[in-house]
């Protein structure tokens, strides 16, 4: 049966050009490609969203269709060399998705003898970084034989599904109530696939995407979590002030710094999301500059303190979605293409330069936190979990944290056109140095 379901704070990614969530993870034990693909199957009952495609009406709304794709892709490749996964990962991000046809998400294994890398490219659509790592899990889960129950998928399809205090600043309703009065004595064009596949590939001759990632293994773990402790800080604090640093000694020259921090927002919606796919996150802004006549954790207590004040704001937690869901859908569609495509639209160009989607200037730390995630399940074991979060075209680096059974993987997600390599290793380095030594 296939259920229609509104897309009100997700809107932005339906157009966006380069929003593909990657995810890869490695398991320990014998792969089999059509135990894999049965896995596939059961899971559709348990996720609806994981088989859906994008609707959208005579009005320009947008919906998830579920259960509309009858057949995943799955790619299976015996694995010629350890980062494998990582070339087919970078090469993902120049791949556009039809929306519009599904899928959403595209799997891919590689498996050895005796243990397979699984890696997950998903339309950013399909769910935010902690609803994807518990999709990989729950793949992984029926993949060794074990059963979930069905769900009811549930999103945030109304503004009564926020909380009472995540209220627009009247200055910023004010100007979504202007772009949206622009916008309605405009032309008010519509993009479809086609016109969406042509500037993709614009805007990706425009970038070079690169992905690379560091380790810190359990034992460096847990030297880090006592130093964090021993300063009253969390590792994430740790994280951004160490980022922040490093960045400004290799490559913006000590001046000040603002990172962009993704947050999870499901225990403040009106419902329980519980295990369901979907968008349950927003974002806050901390700007900081290092002060070097200080040390490391003195700093970081200060970019605690920047963050505490964001995170103590129901208003400043929900404005990026609010944002969003006050304004017209098709205005946001647009916005992409007045920045990387045709359109020619007063109101659409202005949104994309108010909202920066057309300058590449900023970064962000998407961290997942601890994965409580069981890392035995029978005979099979779960490792190496790497989490790139989409560089989306208002930045040029991205950092993506996830922690598994003490080891923790830094993704980095990179435009080689504004920061090379070179300086994006030197960056690893630094702040490693950091936060171990």
């Amino acid at each position: 049966m296939k259920t229609n379901l509104r897309i009100l704070t997700e809107r932005p990614h339906l157009r966006n050009p380069s929003l593909t969530v990657l995810m890869k993870l490695s398991v320990d034990g014998h792969f089999d490609q059509s135990r894999f693909e049965k896995a596939l199957r059961t899971l559709k009952d348990v996720h609806p969203l994981l088989y859906s495609s994008i609707f959208i009406d005579d009005d320009g709304e947008a919906f998830y269709q579920e259960n509309a794709v009858q057949q995943l892709e799955l790619h299976c490749r015996k694995r010629e060399h350890p980062d494998q996964w990582l070339e087919v990962a970078e090469s993902e991000n120049k791949k556009p998705f039809n929306c519009e046809k599904g899928p959403l998400i595209r799997f891919f294994v590689f498996y050895g003898e005796t243990n397979f890398d699984i890696l997950v490219a998903a339309q950013h659509l399909l769910g935010d970084g902690d609803a994807i790592a518990r999709l990989v899990w729950d793949v992984v889960y029926v993949y060794t034989g074990n059963k979930l129950p069905t769900q009811e998928q549930r999103l945030l399809s109304n503004k009564n599904d926020f909380p009472p205090h995540a209220k627009l600043a009247f200055p910023v309703k004010v100007l979504i109530g202007s772009l949206n009065k622009m916008w309605n004595k405009g032309k008010q064009p519509r993009f479809g696939e086609t016109e969406f596949q042509d500037m993709f590939n614009q805007y990706h001759q425009l970038t070079d995407i690169a992905l690379t990632y560091l380790t810190i293994n359990k034992a460096e773990m847990n030297d880090l979590y006592n130093a964090c402790k021993a300063h009253g800080l969390t590792i994430n604090d740790a994280i951004v002030t160490a980022f922040i640093r490093a960045m400004q000694e290799r490559h913006i020259h000590n001046k000040k710094m603002t990172v962009g921090i993704p947050i999870n927002i499901r225990k403040q919606v009106s419902f329980s999301p519980d295990r369901c796919l979907g968008n349950f996150a927003s974002a806050i802004t901390v700007a900081y500059k290092y002060d070097s006549k200080k040390d490391f954790w003195q700093n970081a207590g200060l970019v605690k303190k920047r963050i505490r004040s964001k995170m103590e704001s129901t208003q400043a937690q929900w404005l990026l979605l609010n944002t969003y869901a006050s304004m017209n859908p098709l205005l946001i569609d647009a916005m992409y293409f007045a920045a990387y495509g045709e359109c020619q639209d007063k109101a659409a160009k202005k949104a994309a330069s108010i909202l920066s989607v057309d300058t590449p200037s900023s970064t962000a730390i998407s961290n997942l936190g601890r994965l409580n995630f069981n890392c035995r399940i029978g005979s099979y074991g779960i490792r190496d979990w790497v989490f790139f979060p989409p560089k989306a075209p208002g930045s040029y680096l991205v950092l993506g944290v996830a922690t598994l059974h003490d080891t923790m993987q830094i993704g980095f997600s990179f435009d080689r056109k504004i920061i090379s390599s070179v300086v994006v290793e030197d960056i690893k380095s630094k702040m490693l140095s950091l936060l171990l030594y």
